[in-house]
């Protein structure tokens, strides 16, 4: 396709999108996005739209609320959200409206919800399949191929009474910055920075009070953080992940890729994954293993929380230290603070970096090659740190490097073990939110993805400060960490939320959901 030929393709897309936007719910952007929001929603919209889903949930329930009030004020809030950031790939009003107003009418007759979702909205991002919609996962040239199924877990949300009405925009391909035909995805709270995805930029703007993702290098966490929404990877096979777009070749596991959710409250995630696994989705996803969910009352004890500052490669910048001692002071009325040591972070990102690309990124370059999309930097540099760059790895060499990280997941287990700990508390990257094109290190996060580990974020409540400048005296110890560091602008950063991740025993889903709601409560408490 001509260059030409490709833009035309893009307006025409980008065209349909900004249509979904009904002209009555256009607003004038300027740099506070909160106003855009005010101008646009009513005092109820606005109460509804500060509410968690499970206060959702409970109004609609009560019959205090009905689902086509609910689903209207996100459906404006998206809207404005669109406006603002360039999160969302189609936002569908009209078929949410009629979801809704068919859940109202249901819930007229008998009194009761339809389910433990009843009503609620729910986005969900571009590489999950909505049946009737897309799910082009970034790439134009997979734009007009609407599936007929929905994903497993659309199809458990749309059972339990979710209304479905938007698609967010991702990354091109594994990255931490969402830039692709459909332009460049900001942060809400400030849009020189990334906002790691259209679910990210969604929550982060209250367009959504829950938003279905997935996570193979920290897809749900790294938006999560950058937005300052709460978020949780599960151990693979718990969560179903059929009727998910992939990047690598078709039946290729060496990296797990797991199906997670962002939203704006621990309780909501936890009511998520309880969902999931009481639709036993086990018996239409043989992939999955057979555990139903027991909710977690914890050690029984004080929480023993290792604190890991620093991974060994690339070091956290003063803003997200700042926050991570301020938790850490938090936390000791609590719960018994002991140091982990981080363990062979190097390695594990050399095994991951092979593991990410077994075709050597064909299947992306093809996808990119035949509408004539552009290349994005991010999606060049990430395939480029595989090594083998446009190069099908050989039998051996995959065989090795999945032994490489079974080995690395066994030593790990030993380290975890020996430390003594429930769950590590760390950051979810060395930066806050990054300046648009500066996010290369994911290592806080994909760490957690070869050794599949759960993993949750939170909001600290905390924000970067133009004051959390680098300590002129504190040298980089390696290239990759000077240019992290190098990459940092507190005075262009100031204002960015400040995050934390809270990592658990692989298979532990429920105690790591437990221990987050708990450590994020007492943090944020103060």
């Amino acid at each position: 396709m001509t260059r030409s030929a490709t833009q035309s393709r893009i307006d025409e897309v980008l065209a349909r999108r900004e249509a979904g936007i009904p002209a009555e719910w256009r607003v004038t952007i300027s740099s506070d996005a909160t106003k855009a929001m005010n101008d646009l929603l009513d005092d109820k919209e606005r109460a509804i739209v500060d509410m968690t889903a499970i206060q959702l949930r409970d109004e609609i329930a009560a019959g205090r609320l009905t689902a086509v009030a609910a689903t209207t004020a996100y459906c404006k809030a998206a809207a404005v959200a669109q406006q603002t950031t360039n999160c969302l790939i189609e936002l569908f009003a009209h078929e949410a409206l009629a979801s809704a107003r068919r859940l109202d009418i249901e819930f007229t007759r008998t009194a009761r919800p339809v389910g433990p979702l009843h009503g609620v909205p729910i986005s969900v991002a571009d590489d999950v399949d909505v049946r009737g919609h897309n799910a082009s996962a970034g790439f134009l040239s997979l734009v007009d191929k609407a599936v007929d199924e929905d994903a497993h877990a659309i199809a458990i949300l749309r059972e339990a009474g979710a209304v479905f009405f938007c698609r967010t925009t991702k990354a091109q391909v594994l990255a931490l910055e969402t830039v692709g035909y459909f332009g460049t995805t900001s942060n809400p709270w400030n849009r020189e920075l990334t906002g790691g995805s259209g679910e990210g930029a969604l929550l982060g703007m209250k367009g959504s009070p829950l938003g279905v993702a997935t996570d193979v290098g920290g897809g749900v966490r790294s938006p999560a953080a950058a937005n300052g929404v709460y978020a949780f990877k599960p151990t693979s096979g718990r969560l179903p992940a059929v009727g998910v777009s992939v990047i690598h070749p078709e039946g290729w596991h060496g990296m797990p890729r797991t199906q997670g959710a962002l939203a704006r409250s621990a309780e909501d995630l936890e009511l998520y994954v309880q969902l999931m696994c009481e639709a036993e989705p086990w018996h239409r996803d043989p992939a999955l293993v057979v555990r139903p969910w027991v909710a977690s009352k914890g050690p029984g004890r004080k929480l023993r929380v290792g604190v890991m500052r620093d991974d060994g490669v690339v070091a956290p910048v003063e803003a997200v230290e700042r926050a991570l001692e301020i938790a850490l002071n938090r936390l000791r009325r609590s719960c018994d603070i002991v140091p982990f040591e981080p363990f062979q972070s190097r390695q594990a990102w050399d095994i991951a970096r092979r593991l990410y690309w077994p075709d050597g990124g064909a299947r992306v370059m093809d996808a990119l090659a035949d509408s004539g999309e552009e290349v994005r930097p991010l999606t060049k540099w990430i395939i480029d740190q595989s090594g083998h760059a446009g190069r099908i790895l050989g039998t051996e060499e995959l065989f090795t490097l999945c032994a490489q990280r079974d080995d690395f997941r066994t030593r790990l287990a030993a380290h975890w073990a020996d430390s003594g700990i429930d769950v590590l508390l760390m950051p979810v990257g060395p930066t806050p939110a990054p300046i648009h094109g500066t996010a290369k290190y994911w290592n806080y996060t994909s760490y957690w993805n070869l050794a599949d580990h759960p993993a949750g974020v939170f909001p600290t409540g905390l924000f970067c400060d133009d004051g959390d400048t680098h300590d002129p005296y504190c040298f980089p110890r390696n290239p990759v960490e000077k240019e992290i560091w190098d990459s940092y602008d507190p005075s262009l950063q100031a204002g960015a939320p400040l995050c934390l991740q809270v990592i658990g025993q692989r298979g532990y889903d429920e105690d790591t959901l437990w221990a987050m709601r708990e450590i994020a409560a007492a943090v944020r408490a103060a």
